[in-house]
C-alpha cells in the first residue's frame, strides 16, 4: 500500500497542471489530456525493439465490457472534429479496415460466443482474462500471439472491484499482465478503471496499483478515472457514468461519435475514453516507435 500511496503522491503535482490545462481548454483552446508524471519513452523504447514479430501500427484494446461496448471505438472509427494528426495515427492503427490489424475492429466484433469480441469480454476480471475460459475467451498470451501488436491498451478491474478480489492479489495479477506483453517486446499502455459506484473505495485502491505498476514499470497511462473526475468532480454519476451503473454513459444527448470539444467530452464517458485513447497512442507513437 505504501508504493500506491506513493504513486498517488508523484501524480499529485502532474494531475494538477493537467486540471489547469483543462481549465485552459475550457476557454477555447484544443483540449488536451491530463500529463502523467514520469517518463516512459526510454525504456519503452528498448522494449518495443525486442518486438521482432510485431506488426506495424497494430494496437489491441483489452477489456471488459467498456472495451467491448460498440460506443468505445465510435470516435475513432467514425466520429467527428478529427485533427490532422488524429486522422494520422488512425490511419497508422489501421482503423477501419476490420481485419486483423484494426484493434478497434478486434476489440468491438460481435463474436459468436456472445458478450464478447476478439479481445474483450463482458463481465470478464483481469485473472480470467490472463487464463481464458469465460465465454470461451483465450488467454491473453494466445491473444497477443495471435495478434502480435505493438502496442496494448488494457483496461481491466471494474469486475475485480464488483467481485471484491484483493487489491495485492489484483496486483499481482496485473504483474503478470504487464510481463507477458514487455517479454514479447510489447508496449503496454495501462488505463485506470472508471468510478465505481458500488465499490468506490476497492476502485481508487485498484487504481492505485494499476498507477504504482505503470510507475514501477516506467509504462505510458491513460488516467480514465482522474479525466473523469476533472471534468466531473462531484457530478460523474449519471453523467460520464450511467447512473447507478458502472458503465460510461452520456448526458444531454451527446453521441460517442461527436468532436470532442470539452464540453462533450464531459459529457459522454466513451467520448473521452476513445478520445483519450487515440491521444496517447499518438503520444505513445511519436516517443516511442518513432524513435527508435
Amino acid at each position: 500500500m505504501r508504493s500506491i500511496e506513493r504513486s498517488w503522491r508523484t501524480t499529485g503535482l502532474a494531475a494538477l497542471a493537467g486540471v489547469l490545462a483543462l481549465a485552459a481548454s475550457v476557454r477555447g483552446a484544443e483540449p488536451k489530456p491530463l500529463p502523467q508524471a514520469w517518463d516512459y519513452a526510454a525504456a519503452m523504447t528498448k522494449i518495443a525493439a525486442k518486438g521482432k514479430q510485431a506488426k506495424p501500427g497494430v494496437v489491441l484494446h483489452v477489456g471488459d465490457s467498456i472495451t467491448y461496448a460498440n460506443p468505445y471505438g465510435q470516435w475513432a472509427r467514425g466520429g467527428a472534429g478529427k485533427s490532422d494528426e488524429d486522422q494520422a495515427i488512425l490511419k497508422w492503427m489501421h482503423a477501419g479496415a476490420n481485419d486483423d490489424t484494426d484493434g478497434w475492429h478486434l476489440a468491438a466484433f460481435d463474436h459468436a460466443d456472445g458478450g464478447r469480441s476478439y479481445t474483450a469480454c463482458g463481465g470478464i476480471t483481469l485473472r480470467e482474462m490472463f487464463d481464458g475460459g469465460k465465454q470461451n475467451m483465450p488467454p491473453l498470451a494466445k491473444i497477443l500471439d495471435t495478434y502480435k501488436p505493438q502496442a496494448v491498451v488494457l483496461m481491466l478491474g471494474t469486475n475485480d472491484a464488483s467481485q471484491r478480489r484483493e487489491v495485492k492479489v489484483y496486483a499481482k495479477d496485473l504483474d503478470e499482465a504487464i510481463r507477458l506483453m514487455l517479454d514479447r517486446g510489447i508496449v503496454p499502455i495501462l488505463s485506470t478503471i472508471p468510478p465505481h459506484v458500488g465499490q468506490p473505495e476497492l476502485a481508487k485502491q485498484i487504481n492505485g496499483a494499476i498507477r504504482a505498476a505503470a510507475q514501477r514499470n516506467k509504462l505510458p497511462l491513460i488516467d480514465f478515472e482522474r479525466e473523469i473526475i476533472a471534468r466531473r468532480p462531484n457530478a460523474w454519476n449519471g453523467t460520464l457514468m450511467g447512473k447507478d451503473d458502472v458503465h460510461p454513459a452520456s448526458a444531454n444527448g451527446v453521441a460517442a461519435s461527436a468532436a470532442p470539444t470539452e464540453e462533450n467530452l464531459r459529457s459522454n464517458g466513451y467520448l473521452l475514453r476513445g478520445w483519450l485513447s487515440v491521444k496517447k497512442v499518438a503520444e505513445v507513437r511519436r516517443a516511442v516507435f518513432e524513435a527508435r
